[in-house]
């Protein structure tokens, strides 16, 4: 009778600890008015940093538990050939800029030329054809000038040869005849010197119009320059695509030695270093874990039915084993939109096929001391205390 008795309360005690167990993961029985009980892991964001090239590890600059900034070296790797490319693709990229800048000195000179022989040739066009504007003025004046003379002559010889006659027949004195004969000879000078005149006038026109060539002349090099004007663009152009493919290879091999240096992507903690200085690493290798530890949260499952209580910013208690002595406040940022069959971890497999919703709850760590992996038991109030 004895035996019947110890085994039924010991029975009682399992079932007790099971419904007990019940209520706290899913608050099923809601045995505290106003709140709703769950348990689960602390939990945080991870990063893991992995080297994204190959190398020997040089510096390995944190150690678990440690503290890191934003941007904090956490390891370096060798980068002595790295550091060879770059400064052999800066040095070609500095060649290149050079050799652009030359041509670009070349062109500004050009530039200079072409307008000076485009001046030049305006001026010698301008210029000769003002020449021969004169030049033909000065032959149609001659050809006037030896046709007045001509005609001057013509009347003086006629005077001469008449009186010459009268002078035979005595009816002329030899003084007036000499008069006659004076004006005749000025006549005849007068002619040859505007036949000389028109003939001078006549060359310079004809010079006036070959001195035309030279325009042509000073065209053919203005046309010269310009073509070597064209022929310098064209090289710059393609020193301009060396000048960029040059760039390009420095920033790729800086990218490649900034991926030398990893760096803490954010302010956290440091919960794994997972390589020692001096191991060689191949690309995609883990170097270190991060979490930060004032962004952690603990995810509960609530059953079906009390999943309409809970509202966004609830304010909740965590506990944990480590601090039987104190508990951490929370609060409700996320509450799952669909239901799940409840974690096999989480409850005894015959009540897996129950459907429950995850609820996230976000932990208040402010002297960092819960670290993710502690479980938790958490407490939501969803109905404010009276």
């Amino acid at each position: 009778m004895k035996r019947g008795i110890l085994w039924t309360a010991t029975g009682l005690v399992v079932v007790a600890a099971a419904s007990a167990l019940a209520v706290l993961l899913l608050g099923a029985d809601d045995p505290v008015p106003g709140v709703i009980e769950g348990s689960g892991p602390v939990r945080g964001t991870e990063v893991t940093l992995s080297a994204k090239i190959g190398g020997v590890a040089e510096v390995v600059a944190v150690r678990e538990g440690q503290a890191v900034k934003a941007r904090a070296l956490v390891a370096q790797i060798g980068a002595k050939d790295i550091e060879a490319r770059l400064a052999q693709t800066r040095a070609e990229a500095e060649a290149a800029a050079a050799q652009v800048d030359e041509v670009d000195a070349q062109l500004e000179a050009m530039d200079a030329a072409i307008e000076q022989a485009r001046l030049s040739t305006g001026v010698t066009r301008d210029t000769l054809a003002h020449g021969a504007h004169r030049a033909g003025e000065a032959l149609r004046r001659a050809d006037a000038e030896v046709r007045v003379a001509q005609a001057e002559q013509k009347q003086a010889r006629a005077a001469y040869e008449r009186f010459e006659v009268l002078s035979r027949q005595g009816f002329v004195s030899a003084s007036y005849m000499d008069e006659v004969r004076a004006r005749a000879r000025v006549a005849d000078a007068k002619l040859a010197a505007a036949l000389r005149a028109r003939e001078e006038a006549r060359a310079a026109e004809q010079r006036a119009r070959a001195a035309t060539g030279e325009v042509a002349v000073r065209e053919l090099d203005e046309r010269r320059l310009r073509a070597d004007k064209a022929r310098l663009i064209a090289s710059r152009a393609a020193l301009e695509s060396r000048l960029a493919a040059a760039r390009a290879g420095v920033a790729e091999v800086e990218a490649a030695l900034a991926d030398t240096r990893l760096v803490a992507p954010a302010d956290g903690t440091v919960i794994d270093r997972l390589v020692e200085p001096g191991e060689l690493l191949a690309p995609g290798t883990p170097v270190a874990t991060l979490v930060d530890l004032n962004d952690l949260y603990v995810r509960v499952y609530v059953a079906e039915k009390d999943v309409g209580k809970l509202r966004l910013g609830n304010s909740a208690r965590i506990a944990v084993d480590a601090f039987p002595n104190r508990s951490f406040g929370g609060k409700v940022v996320e509450v799952a939109q669909r239901a799940e069959f409840t974690p096999k971890e989480a409850h005894m497999k015959d009540e897996r096929e129950k459907l429950v919703f995850g609820v996230k709850v976000r932990v208040e760590n402010p002297q960092g001391y819960l670290k993710p992996g502690m479980p938790a038991d958490v407490t939501i109030r969803w109905k404010p205390l009276r």
